[in-house]
Order: structure tokens, then C-alpha cells, then sequence
């Protein structure tokens, strides 16, 4: 079923997220075409959403499987007045909120894994790709791209990907208004971040802490060609991620690809 563009735009009417709603039925990437507008001067707040991508994208390079039909595939628009450096804080503020949406719709618990993933039973439901320009050495935009399995059954799933990710049709054995979940990721993402706006990143990492899914669990990092081991130590105040070696030295990672070890 296709979205109803002006429906939507008429439950979103008067939020800070989805002032303005984008839609296109196929697009190449989400987060190209908010980056476009936010060039053209898009203001903040606008909601770029596909049924499907041709070249969706994760992080370090990775592709985003997105047929048409089932998910969700979108990008928010965000300008806000915070340094450069803490842009990547409002990768695991949207990881808060949108385990607070999922968590609305799927009875089981929703973890989140630094830095962009949400699982639900450790399958990954949801990526988060985040991705800011600045210009004369302030944020001018920071777009938010968020893709998350709505009604894939497990044999739409890449072979490569089919027992390790899942989605909320797979979880709850039925499926969901992808309208429906548009609409609550824009309530729930708002507070979250006129939270972070005006509070600062610490209510963030607390909340984020609470639905972390690699507490008390050894983890692999790969960054590049370096590969770090160590116990989860949790997240610093900018968002890094810590983890301590067999010494008890905690070190801070702020890019790469974590795993959790299994034993």
C-alpha cells in the first residue's frame, strides 16, 4: 500500500518534525535528497520519505536493503546551534528515540548498539545513518536517515542478512501501518531532541545507557584495519564509546563497526 502524502502531512501539521513532508515513491537515497533541500534551505524539521531506495545506505560504505512496500525509509532535517564536534551525539539521540517508538508497537525489549543500530532478540531491526555539513566552521545541517524493517517477512532478507536481522512483522507476527509508525517516530524523536537542545547530551546517555544492549558484554571494534577487544564500559559524555582491556584500561572509540562477542 502507498503512502498517503497528504494525509500524513495533515497528522504532522504543526510538529517541529514533519513540518514539511518530502515524498517521493522511489528515490536513490533518502538522505541524498534531504541533503539537497537542506542546501536549498529546507528548514529544520522537514521529513524526506521514500517507499523505496535504490541505493540506500549504511554506515561505512554499507548498502540498506529497501524494497518497496514494507518499511520505512526516511530523513529528518535538523539544524541545530551546537558545535560540530557534538553532531554525532544526535546519532544515539535518534537511537533513543526511536527504541521508544518501536518499543510503543513490539511488547519485547529493544536494545541499541553503539553506534546506530537497534535490535530487538540481537537482530537488528533499525540502522540510523547520520550525516552533517558545515559551513564557515558551524553546523549549517545535520540530516538523520532512519531505516527500519517494518513488514519484511524473513525470506525477503538478503541470504547474507537473514539471521541476523528481523522486523516488526517478524517480532509481533502481524503487520504494521507504516503511516501509523511515520507518525509516532515524529512524536517521539521531538521531545528527545528539544530535550537535547536544551539540556544538553547527558539525558540522552542516560536514557541511552538504559536500553543499551551490550552492557556487561565483551566487544570486538574494527576500525579501518585495527581491531580493539574489551568489556563495555559504556559511553562517554560526547557520545564515544569505552571499553576496558583485561588490565581494566578503558579506552575511547569514537568510529567504527562494533560487535558483540558471543561466550
Amino acid at each position: 500500500m502507498q503512502f498517503d502524502e497528504k494525509t500524513l502531512q495533515s497528522r504532522l501539521t504543526g510538529r517541529r518534525i514533519g513540518c514539511r513532508l518530502h515524498y517521493e515513491e522511489t528515490v536513490d537515497s533518502t538522505n541524498r535528497v534531504a541533503m539537497e533541500l537542506a542546501q536549498g534551505g529546507a528548514p529544520e524539521g522537514t521529513v524526506v520519505l521514500a517507499d523505496r531506495q535504490t541505493a540506500g545506505k549504511g554506515r561505512l560504505q554499507r548498502s540498506w536493503q529497501s524494497p518497496a512496500g514494507c518499511n520505512l525509509y526516511l530523513s529528518v532535517i535538523l539544524r541545530p546551534a551546537i558545535p560540530p564536534n557534538d553532531a554525532a551525539q544526535i546519532t544515539l539521540l535518534a537511537g533513543v528515540a526511536v527504541a521508544e517508538a518501536i518499543s510503543a508497537v513490539c511488547p519485547e525489549r529493544v536494545g541499541i548498539k553503539w553506534p546506530n543500530d537497534l535490535l530487538i532478540g540481537g537482530r537488528k531491526v533499525c540502522g540510523i545513518l547520520t550525516e552533517s555539513r558545515t559551513v564557515a566552521g558551524g553546523i549549517d545541517s545535520v540530516i538523520v536517515g532512519i531505516g527500519l524493517n517494518v513488514n519484511m517477512v524473513k525470506a525477503d532478507f538478503d541470504p547474507a542478512h537473514r539471521e541476523t536481522a528481523t522486523s516488526l512483522r517478524e517480532e509481533t507476527g502481524r503487520e504494521h501501518s507504516r503511516e501509523d509508525l511515520l507518525v509516532l517516530l515524529c512524536e517521539r524523536f521531538e521531545p528527545w531532541y528539544e530535550i537535547f537542545l536544551h539540556d544538553g547530551f547527558a539525558p540522552v546517555r542516560e536514557e541511552w545507557l538504559a536500553r543499551a544492549e551490550m552492557a556487561g558484554k565483551r566487544l570486538r571494534v574494527l576500525f579501518r584495519d585495527e581491531v580493539r577487544e574489551g568489556l563495555f564500559a559504556g559511553i562517554d559524555r560526547d557520545g564515544a564509546l569505552l571499553i576496558a582491556d583485561e588490565q581494566g584500561a578503558v579506552r575511547r572509540i569514537t568510529a567504527g563497526d562494533a560487535t558483540i562477542m558471543k561466550g
